[in-house]
């Protein structure tokens, strides 16, 4: 099967993500420890692109424990390159310099992928921050003949995010240059995030009068909402741009929905950038008192507990939370059926309501 972040930049993740988790379950009923840890470590770039940040982050870290207990350096390594992405999206920066310190001393052995997540991390890192300047200056390296860090998938993978940095900090050319490379690949591969990437690219680069029209291709690329995250970029930034049209009423829509998606997915910088946009167009920005219920539950709920309701939240059956734990359904059952008085809910539709990604990041 090729390597997570290939089949992420070529938008087959779904079909290589339903071929790993049939793997994963028959590998969790044998003594093939490496090779269980090797299928993980492959599900979390592609729980991450679905927007299962959750999945990602449990499978990440189980990963990392594994892998360092049998001492695959490696392999630890792919587990921490995934979740310098989570941090860097979470606004982590700690985290975020934590690991990529960790990969300075793969650059010896030109694995160039990790150099290349570390520089994609930091970048994407300052620039929702909005250090746009400090964003490019790594970003750049990405694509930049003979760097260490130089990878031709990571640099099309974060190309929307460096054509962004470019753009605020007035470098309009190397915006372009990221346009052009997204639009090849795009054609190349006609992976939807990658069309969807382009026309976005081009409506940041466009006049007024074209910008719309590419923001509203970028949205109506079939199968771009599969990547929840990158839909709610290109949510906000078309919001952005509503805002500074003076059509409030239209960019209250588009920030709604972006709000909503980086809430759940506990994306802090751009949360807080979409409310500070939405508190502009005069719209009170909604805050979800579920998010304060979960808070209170980690207290008293048992991490196991914790991790099955995670996982239950996102629509997992208890035959699949079971085989992530390696626990039994009715084990799953009898969790649930603890926690929902505790949280003051009936059911499992209702945990949609209930937000626990900040203490899946402090757990961790």
């Amino acid at each position: 099967m090729p390597p997570a972040p290939l089949a992420v930049a070529w938008g087959i993740e779904s079909a290589l993500q339903g071929a790993l988790r049939r793997e994963i379950d028959m590998l969790r009923h044998t003594d093939q420890v490496t090779a269980l840890t090797q299928a993980l470590a492959q599900t979390v770039a592609l729980d991450i692109a679905q927007g299962s940040w959750t999945s990602a982050q449990a499978n990440a870290l189980e990963g990392v424990q594994v892998a360092e207990g049998t001492g695959d350096d490696h392999l630890a390594a792919q587990c921490r390159a995934t979740l310098g992405w989570l941090a860097a999206a979470r606004g982590d920066e700690r985290t975020v310099a934590d690991v990529a310190a960790r990969f300075i001393e793969w650059v010896p052995r030109g694995v160039r992928i990790f150099s290349a997540c570390a520089e994609w991390d930091l970048g994407m890192s300052a620039l929702f921050a909005g250090r746009a300047e400090e964003a490019l200056d790594r970003l750049v390296r990405l694509s930049e003949h003979g760097h260490h860090a130089a990878h031709p998938t990571i640099a099309v993978l974060a190309a929307a995010d460096t054509a962004e940095a470019a753009l605020q900090a007035g470098q309009r050319p190397m915006a372009e240059e990221q346009a052009l490379l997204l639009r090849r690949w795009a054609e190349r591969t006609n992976a939807p995030w990658a069309i969807s990437a382009t026309h976005l690219v081009h409506a940041l680069l466009a006049s007024r009068a074209d910008a719309e029209k590419q923001f509203r291709l970028a949205q109506e690329v079939p199968g771009a909402t599969s990547r929840p995250f990158n839909y709610a970029r290109w949510r906000l930034l078309y919001g952005e741009w509503l805002r500074r049209a003076r059509r409030r009423a239209d960019a209250r829509t588009q920030l709604a929905e972006a709000a909503e998606t980086f809430q759940r997915l506990d994306a802090a910088p751009l949360l807080a950038r979409t409310r500070a946009e939405q508190e502009l167009t005069g719209q009170q920005p909604r805050r979800d008192s579920a998010r304060a219920r979960a808070r209170d539950a980690s207290t008293t709920l048992t991490a196991q507990e914790l991790r099955v309701v995670r996982l239950a939240a996102e629509g997992l059956t208890n035959r699949e939370i079971g085989a992530q734990l390696l626990i039994s359904p009715r084990t799953v059952g009898h969790h649930l059926a603890n926690v929902f008085p505790t949280l003051g809910i009936v059911s499992r539709a209702d945990l949609a309501r209930v937000d626990f990604e900040d203490e899946l990041r402090l757990m961790g």
